[in-house]
């Protein structure tokens, strides 16, 4: 009798720890959604699903935080895993660089544990037009909304379409100039890893490509360039900073065309870059800026 008593009790032990390493189910409902990145967070306000959203973090734009009250802000760059841990997440929509195992842990980690992982916004593919609707959808699919994010891609198809149809007498050759946050510093970014390029060209355009991989941008090669337009882009811009006149106030560049003929504007960083639900304004202002 004892020796089946000791049986059974060591296999309950034995079936208790091997059912540790199973990975718990993922949900197809999901009430605690945590955001990672300012794509993400745009898409589900715009979807109307902000009530779950129970943390955000590394967003470009602090301003829809305070439009927003109620959505619960983590840190300004990445948070910890711990941090999340303790908020008990259903489901984590983030972009692809959230999921390092020094940041918040892989896709892995977190499908043990029962959380669903939705990327959007994946840098290891080319970033357009195209693969933005495909996020949407995506996150429309995982919550279960797609008649939502449909909507959306639909209007956002239309507005395209709307733009391309305007058609620019000449082609105005435009450089894109991403601060880096020093002093005539800037970034160029390939047409991989942002959606500008195909908003200048379906105005109008013509992107200046300068290769497959973004570097800084030596001064000299932008003298070299002498492009007909400058369109300056800044990821966070600080409250007071004027870029645009600290390019025009610099010596070297002041004989360039697109400054002397005063053609350089600021696009926002997000649109330009990652893109949002509302592309209207980054269309208007570069088929505008492209027409003078």
């Amino acid at each position: 009798m004892k020796n089946y008593k000791l049986t059974t009790i060591l296999l309950f032990f034995v079936i208790f720890s091997c059912t540790q390493n199973i990975d718990r189910p993922i949900r197809e409902k999901y009430n605690k959604i945590l955001v990672l990145g300012q794509n993400p967070l745009d898409m589900l306000l715009d979807l109307g699903v902000q009530e779950k959203i129970v943390g955000v973090a590394y967003i470009d734009n602090e301003e829809i935080l305070k439009q927003n009250i109620g959505i619960p802000a983590l840190s300004k760059g990445w948070p910890n895993k711990e941090s999340v841990l303790s908020l008990k997440p259903d489901a984590i929509i983030a972009l692809e660089s959230a999921f390092k195992h020094q940041r918040i842990g892989n896709e892995k980690f977190w499908k043990k544990r029962g959380v669903k992982t939705c990327i959007v916004d994946n840098y290891n593919s080319d970033k357009n037009l195209s693969n933005y609707y495909k996020d949407l959808d995506l996150v429309g699919r995982t919550l279960n909304i797609k008649h939502k994010s449909d909507a959306i891609i639909t209007n956002l198809k239309k507005i395209e379409k709307k733009y391309t149809q305007i058609k620019n007498i000449s082609t105005q050759k435009a450089l894109h100039l991403s601060y880096t946050g020093i002093p005539d510093q800037f970034y160029y970014y390939p047409p991989s890893m942002c959606l500008l390029d195909e908003i200048v060209t379906i105005c109008g355009g013509e992107y200046i490509n300068l290769g497959d991989h973004y570097f800084i941008i030596p001064l000299e090669t932008i003298i070299k360039l002498n492009p007909d337009k400058i369109i300056v882009t800044r990821f966070r811009k600080r409250e007071g900073e004027n870029i645009i006149q600290q390019i025009m106030k610099n010596p070297h560049l002041r004989h360039l065309k697109a400054i002397k003929n005063k053609q350089i504007i600021e696009a926002d960083y997000t649109q330009a870059i990652r893109g949002t639900t509302d592309m209207e304004a980054i269309y208007s202002l570069t088929s505008n800026f492209l027409k003078n």
